[in-house]
């Protein structure tokens, strides 16, 4: 699993995600108890990408095609479909969800689709939704709002940002908490960048005191989409091996 974010504002879009990828495994214990494994393989995987036409692509969910990390497939699928730079983001999603739908068995992989399309002479900011298996493109971004999704591991985000109560062992309400709705109409850039980065390391510090799976870790990557121009805030870099002595 992943976390992702992509908040909209007047000013751009931010794209965030983490960098884990976790491997989903059985073993059998010796009295045939089956003990499902969540391991983490890797924090170096990117789940964030930028096309040419400055469309950025999130993805979440299963994080392989056919055993095959899937960041390898999304470059693929840039350079075999993204063609022209004319490209609408509704255009890129729809080509994405087909793109993907090719593989057998369908992957359970979802996507956060990102950037600005030409409507009446204008730049328009869109955001779609991408879920592969259940075969569905929607739109994410009302028209002239500011506002945030996000997708992937995200109880914990939930759980800061919705109104909460203290229940008793019958599940009875014994006080509701305080509840501070965040004003995402007054957000700038830089707080979308810092709720971004907030949202994920939240996320990151929290399951690693809680006893689960941890699937949400690494380096946190920052894409910036505005009208013009895109680029990383922040974005983790290949590097050479330590040499040994």
């Amino acid at each position: 699993m992943s976390l992702v974010i992509t908040l909209y504002l007047r000013e751009g879009i931010v794209m965030a995600s983490d960098s884990r990828l976790t491997l989903n495994a059985q073993q059998q214990q010796p009295n045939n108890t089956i003990v499902n494994l969540a391991v983490g393989q890797s924090d170096s995987n990117y789940k964030t990408f930028l096309a040419s036409n400055n469309v950025g692509i999130s993805t979440y969910g299963a994080a392989d095609i056919q055993g095959v990390p899937i960041a390898g497939y999304i470059e693929s699928f840039f350079a075999e479909c993204l063609t022209q730079a004319t490209d609408s983001v509704e255009d890129v999603a729809r080509n994405l969800s087909a793109y993907f739908r090719r593989f057998q068995p369908v992957p359970d992989t979802q996507f956060h689709v990102a950037g600005y399309t030409s409507v009446g002479g204008t730049s328009e900011q869109q955001v779609w939704h991408v879920a592969v298996a259940a075969d569905q493109v929607s739109r994410l971004s009302p028209t002239g709002q500011q506002g945030a999704s996000w997708g992937g591991e995200a109880d914990i985000l939930s759980r800061l940002l919705l109104p909460v109560a203290l229940v008793n062992q019958q599940g009875q309400v014994q006080q509701q908490l305080s509840h501070f709705q965040i004003p995402w109409q007054f957000f700038t850039l830089q707080d979308a960048i810092d709720f971004a980065v907030f949202a994920i390391r939240s996320t990151i510090d929290a399951i690693r005191f809680q006893p689960r799976p941890k699937t949400v870790g690494g380096p946190i990557d920052v894409l910036v989409i505005k009208p013009t121009e895109a680029f990383w805030v922040q974005r983790k870099a290949l590097r050479g091996a330590p040499h040994a002595g």
